[in-house]
């Protein structure tokens, strides 16, 4: 026998006694919570301005209505324009010298922003000769069946929102979102 070798002693089971290392399942689940609220804090925080999406959302709406317009008034053969408000819009038709607003025109109807969007028109151009029309509700752009519009630039905002977004228009027709 070696000296100095004492056996271990072995419970009445016949295991070993050890000494165990390492977390319990309930500090683990302590700090998988902690993460997620941590992680939850971190997304609300950097998840972004929702009016700044809703911004977004309408002026490419917007672009994509022009675009529908654009492409009515060059099939149907009708001049069609846009009436700019500050929280509104609406397409319009020429009609015997007249401009009329779109009635129950689907996708081309009147639209009211969502509360707290506001426009800002600016015209580049002047409008096509023969189309300006003289009352306040008049258009202030035109989409002609050549395809041409009258260049404008549009500004969507909010003021609680640092976000602005821009839709610029060419005379040919050609439409950015900045």
């Amino acid at each position: 026998m070696i000296s100095g070798f004492v056996p271990a002693r072995q419970p009445a089971s016949g295991r070993l006694f050890t000494l165990q290392r390492g977390f319990t399942l309930l500090e683990l689940m302590v700090v998988i919570l902690i993460i997620g609220v941590i992680l939850t804090f971190a997304g609300l925080s950097t998840g972004g301005d929702s009016r700044a999406e809703q911004l977004q959302r309408e002026a490419s709406r917007l672009i994509a209505l022009i675009d529908m317009a654009s492409e009515q008034a060059m099939l149907r053969s009708e001049q069609l324009a846009i009436r700019f408000g500050d929280t509104d819009y609406e397409f319009m038709l020429l009609q015997a010298g007249k401009w009329a607003a779109l009635e129950d025109d689907g996708p081309l109807r009147a639209r009211e922003l969502p509360k707290g969007i506001e426009l800002r028109l600016e015209l580049e151009e002047n409008p096509p000769p023969g189309l300006q029309a003289q009352d306040t509700e008049a258009p202030q752009v035109f989409v002609l069946s050549s395809g041409e519009m009258t260049p404008f630039t549009l500004t969507f905002s909010a003021p609680e929102s640092e976000q602005r977004y821009v839709v610029k228009a060419s005379l040919l027709g050609r439409l950015e979102l900045e």
